[in-house]
C-alpha cells in the first residue's frame, strides 16, 4: 500500500498535467475565437482598384466583330462524313457550307454553326441535305458562291 506522501506527489503531478491541458486549451480556444482579418490583395504600384481596371482593359485584346466570326470561313465542317467525296466535291461541299446560312436564328453559316453548337437540328439536317445533293449531282457547281479568302480566314 503506497504512503500518504507518495499518493499526494502523484495527486500533485496530475493536478500539473490537468492544469496545463487546461491552459493549453483555453489559450487554443481564444486563438480560434480571435476573428480573421482578411488579406488585401496588393495593388501593383499602388495604384486604386479602378486605375488597375482601366490599364487592364486598355492591354485587353479588342473586341471581336461577332458578324465577322460568325461569316468566317471554315475549311470544314463538324460532324460532316464527307468520306467519298473527291476533292472537287469536298471544295464544292465546304464553299456551299461556308455561304449557306443557318435558318435556326443562330446567324452563323451553315459551317458555323456546326463549328459552334453540334446539337443544332437546322443545321445538322440541311448539311446533310446538302451533302447529299452534293453526292448525287443535284449541285455540281459553285458558281456566284463565296469563295476561300486567299488569306486563309
Amino acid at each position: 500500500m503506497p504512503s500518504f506522501t507518495a499518493q499526494a506527489g502523484r495527486a500533485r503531478w496530475i493536478a500539473l498535467v490537468a492544469f496545463a491541458a487546461l491552459a493549453a486549451g483555453i489559450g487554443i480556444a481564444w486563438q480560434q475565437s480571435r476573428p480573421v482579418r482578411p488579406l488585401e490583395p496588393p495593388v501593383p504600384g499602388g495604384e486604386t482598384g479602378d486605375r488597375v481596371i482601366e490599364q487592364a482593359l486598355e492591354e485587353a485584346a479588342p473586341p471581336i466583330d461577332s458578324t465577322a466570326f460568325k461569316q468566317r470561313w471554315l475549311d470544314e465542317v463538324r460532324g460532316a462524313d464527307v468520306s467519298g467525296l473527291d476533292a472537287r466535291r469536298l471544295e464544292l461541299f465546304i464553299r456551299h457550307a461556308n455561304a449557306g446560312q443557318c435558318t435556326c436564328g443562330c446567324g452563323y453559316t451553315l459551317a458555323g454553326c456546326r463549328a459552334s453548337d453540334m446539337t443544332c437540328d437546322v443545321s445538322g439536317g440541311r448539311i446533310q441535305a446538302l451533302l447529299d445533293s452534293i453526292r448525287a449531282g443535284h449541285i455540281s457547281s459553285a458558281r456566284g458562291i463565296r469563295a476561300r479568302p486567299r488569306d486563309g480566314g
